[in-house]
């Protein structure tokens, strides 16, 4: 029985951990220098072919999310400015992304930017989510070779194994509802916010591109979200989902 527990909780911590990945997809290398070269000669306009081409693929580094919001808020599209800071700061919790966000939140009167002292402690929690998940790891390793320890020496290992099961579930609900918040960006000027997932319900309010908004669910093309307190549906082509 008490060998049947371990190997049950050595498959759960295998089946939690393997899927995990973290960074990013290989880059492409030739079309990224081609972009590179172009942003160099200040030809901004043909290296954000080259970027978008690229990311499009789900393939991009820090660097190129950073050289991308610089273009697009030198085209004027604060939206997607900002959304390319936002992917750039989830990729290196750089704080002067932060800063330069709350910079243009501020001067376009934009929402959903601002940071408080009183959730903190939610802050540092999405910010370390991945050691914190590697720490995890380590305890739960510890505590399953503590579980074969004990068992190999005919002593009772359950406790450790309950222990070990506690933290599993732990971690499963820490990979799987943690980190960041399901955040997105209005990414077109005069989007509209209904009071329902139907172009025939009310409209609540017509917003410019640029607010960031929490992502609450989706019902086909609508995507459902927080304005101002209120639960409200934006069209899924108008809202930037922040998501690396």
């Amino acid at each position: 029985m008490q060998r049947w527990v371990l190997k049950i909780l050595v498959i759960l911590f295998a089946s939690i951990f393997l899927p995990a990945h973290y960074g990013f997809g290989q880059i492409s290398t030739h079309r990224l220098r081609q972009a590179d070269s172009l942003f160099l000669a200040k030809r901004y306009t043909q290296s954000m072919e080259h970027y978008r081409a690229v990311f499009a693929q789900q393939e991009y580094s820090p660097a190129m999310l950073l050289k991308m919001a610089f273009i697009e808020e030198g085209l004027n599209q604060t939206g997607q400015a900002l959304y390319y800071l936002d992917m750039y700061y989830q990729a290196t919790h750089d704080n002067a992304a932060l800063v330069k966000m709350e910079e243009l939140a501020e001067k376009y009167d934009l929402e959903g930017y601002q940071q408080s002292d009183g959730n903190w402690p939610l802050i540092f929690y999405q910010d370390h989510h991945f050691e914190i998940s590697v720490g995890l790891m380590v305890i739960i390793a510890f505590l399953l070779s503590l579980a074969f320890y004990f068992s190999r020496a005919k002593r009772n290992p359950v406790p450790s194994a309950v222990l070990t099961l506690l933290l599993l579930i732990t971690f499963a609900l820490h990979i799987n509802f943690g980190g960041q918040l399901s955040t997105g960006i209005i990414g077109s000027s005069r989007s509209y916010l209904m009071d329902g997932p139907s172009p025939g319900a009310a409209v609540v309010s017509v917003v410019n591109a640029g607010h960031r908004v929490e992502i609450i669910g989706k019902d086909d093309v609508w995507v459902k979200i927080v304005w101002q307190g209120k639960t409200v549906y934006i069209k899924e082509n108008n809202l930037l989902p922040v998501s690396l």
